[in-house]
């Protein structure tokens, strides 16, 4: 039996209807004219008296206009609607050019998703469309309606082609190159997400980052240092070295004009491949290396103590050391480059004190375990400077005393290779652009959730990285203007976040105007006035009232205003001349007026009343 709505209001039984009065039950005839016997009943409910019952499912489908009548349409609007973030994501879509970018490579139906889709990631810092449908149907979204899990599963799945996302990449690259891309140094990184799909062609054995023994999926992202912009992206299988990765992402950039000033790249892209192409593409590079490389070793054997706190090599005033020379990099090949070496005198004390607090807590308790006579066991990763001789009772400790010391000594210092001589100072500026990268690979696994690939086909793995860039390229434009403006950027999402919708009794939504000083600030760098809340608002209200509605989302227009400064504004000038202030002293050209001559035989009067005089007597009132 379908389920009846004990929780609803009592109706009035239809018309036709009939009740079973053995259980209850409240059926109709859906035969017609058919004799009893042979009509098929249906049951709509359960009833309460001779004329009232309570339906069920069965009543709802049969009865479509009844159930309306008592008890309206299934899906009310909801009271609130937030439209902060859709009003920042609007402005930003328009002023980046994403926006019309996406409607012209996905079509306006899946555009408006990947939009959304970018909302809801920043909101809920995950890639887990489960929850898609709860966390959006009470905002304002690009989309007409707020669709369900299953539906992103199979967008994902089966809706977007790789050629979309061609599309998408060379229009963004294109878009990138008229902002000034080509100005500015760009940092490359990659990582390896987790991956648990079988049925993948990219999911395969490789370096996990979480050092478990499953499969990975490989993700490159090109970023502008400058200002931390995300530029364009691959995905590969995730047993592809870095050095062959790195060859897609070269060509894309080369295929769109973008003649970088250099190309950074962290320790993981420290091979002889990636060298080698670097120089091939004539590309200027700022390559941190590994401790173990050739060129690394060389120097720190030769210049170490050189630059070890001495103040002519000293870098900035953070007590950075550096020395520059061309050296080769790789033992088995012969191409050189400039290795500059640093020496970071705070780092290398605090890693050099933690190393050996280490060894020396761990010799504590291994005599301590000696003392009560259980088994000691030295620390896998300190077991080159501990050594455990004897037996029982007598177990001996020693440690490699020149090893230890060795690598204390070591702590602090690293190396920085660079195609051209741009000095200490130079290479330590332009890689601590990377900065900008790290942030956005912080916000990729940490703020957008994409630490793991939850999806279990190639497809999928690749339209969700895709959507995952989207939500990149939005979040990296709020991070830059909350951070030009001085505030926290989750902060300022949820302050925005907040602006709201209300539904009125006729029901219309109206926006309420309480967005704080600080909202109002981060949306006018985006052309977004709280007036264009009140435009938003009727243009859902179109939504629900009218069948005729663009799915293209228009930004309002208005003359575009200049964000107010901080402060006082300056008092506005009359428009009548003012009296200009006098300056002190006598005015230039007038004359000196004389003082009256003293009168002779007059003495000058003291100051008070004359002595013996008297008040004068007051008049009559």
């Amino acid at each position: 039996m379908a389920h009846i709505y004990w929780e609803l209001k009592e109706i009035p039984q239809p018309e036709g209807s009939h009740i079973n009065r053995s259980d209850g039950r409240v059926f109709v005839f859906l035969s017609g004219d058919s004799p009893v016997r042979k009509s098929r009943r249906k049951v709509i409910g359960r009833a309460t008296s001779e004329t009232m019952m309570h339906p069920n499912d069965t009543f709802k489908y049969l009865f479509p206009n009844l159930w309306n009548e008592h008890y309206g349409p299934d899906k009310l609007p909801e009271h609130i609607l937030h439209v902060g973030l859709y009003a920042l994501t609007l402005g930003i879509g328009y002023e980046t050019g994403l926006y019309p970018i996406l409607q012209n490579a996905y079509g306006p139906l899946h555009a408006n998703i990947l939009m959304d889709y970018g909302i809801y990631s920043i909101l809920e810092q995950s890639d887990v469309s489960m929850h898609f449908p709860d966390r959006m149907a009470q905002r304002v979204i690009f989309s007409k309606d707020c669709v369900s899990d299953s539906w992103l599963s199979d967008f994902f799945q089966n809706r977007i082609t790789g050629n979309d996302n061609a599309a998408f990449r060379s229009q963004w690259l294109d878009a990138c190159k008229k902002r000034g891309v080509t100005k500015a140094w760009i940092s490359i990184d990659g990582s390896n997400n987790n991956c648990d799909a079988l049925a993948c062609d990219l999911a395969e054995k490789g370096h996990s980052k979480s050092r478990k023994n499953t499969n990975v999926v490989s993700y490159m992202y090109a970023v502008n240092a400058e200002d931390g912009r995300p530029i364009t992206y691959t995905v590969s299988n995730g047993g592809k070295v870095d050095s062959k990765a790195f060859q897609k992402m070269a060509a894309l950039l080369a295929s769109h004009g973008i003649e970088t000033e250099g190309v950074i790249l962290d320790r993981a892209f420290c091979t002889h491949d990636v060298f080698h192409l670097l120089d091939r593409l004539g590309y200027p590079y700022v390559v941190m290396l590994q401790s173990n490389t050739f060129g690394h070793t060389q120097m720190v054997a030769e210049h170490s103590e050189t630059i070890r706190w001495r103040v002519p090599y000293a870098v900035g005033e953070k007590g950075l050391f550096g020395l520059s020379k061309k050296k080769q990099i790789f033992r088995q090949h012969p191409e050189e480059a400039f290795v500059n070496l640093f020496f970071d005198a705070s780092n290398g004390s605090q890693r050099a004190l933690s190393l050996l607090g280490k060894v020396m807590k761990a010799t504590r308790e291994i005599r301590a375990d000696i003392q009560r006579g259980k088994a000691p066991v030295v620390p896998p990763s300190l077991a080159k400077y501990i050594t455990l001789n004897g037996e029982g009772h007598g177990i001996t400790v020693e440690h490699d005393y020149g090893l230890w010391q060795k690598d204390m000594d070591l702590k602090g210092y690293s190396s920085i290779a660079s195609s051209e001589d741009f000095g200490p100072q130079e290479v330590d500026r332009v890689y601590h652009l990377r900065d900008a990268s790290e942030t956005q690979y912080s916000i990729l696994k940490s703020q957008l959730g994409y630490d793991v690939t939850r999806v279990h086909s190639t497809p999928g793995i690749q339209n969700k990285f895709c959507a995952c860039f989207i939500a990149a390229i939005i979040r990296s434009e709020i991070m830059n203007a909350c951070k030009a403006l001085g505030y926290a950027t989750n902060q300022m999402i949820r302050e925005v976040d907040r602006i709201e919708l209300l539904l009125l009794p006729n029901g219309t939504y109206t926006a309420i105007h309480d967005e704080s000083a600080r909202a109002k600030e981060l949306l006018s760098l985006y052309d977004i006035v709280p007036s264009d809340f009140d435009s938003i608002a009727t243009d859902v209200n179109n939504r629900l009232s009218s069948s005729m509605n663009s799915q293209v989302r228009v930004k309002p227009s208005h003359e575009k205003r200049e964000p107010r400064k901080r402060g006082r504004p300056p008092k506005a000038k009359a428009d009548a001349p003012t009296k200009t202030k006098r300056k002190p002293g006598r005015p230039k050209g007038s004359v000196k007026k004389a003082k009256p001559a003293k009168q002779e035989g007059v003495a000058k009067r003291k100051p008070g009343r004359p002595k013996g005089s008297k008040n004068k007597p007051k008049a009559d009132a």
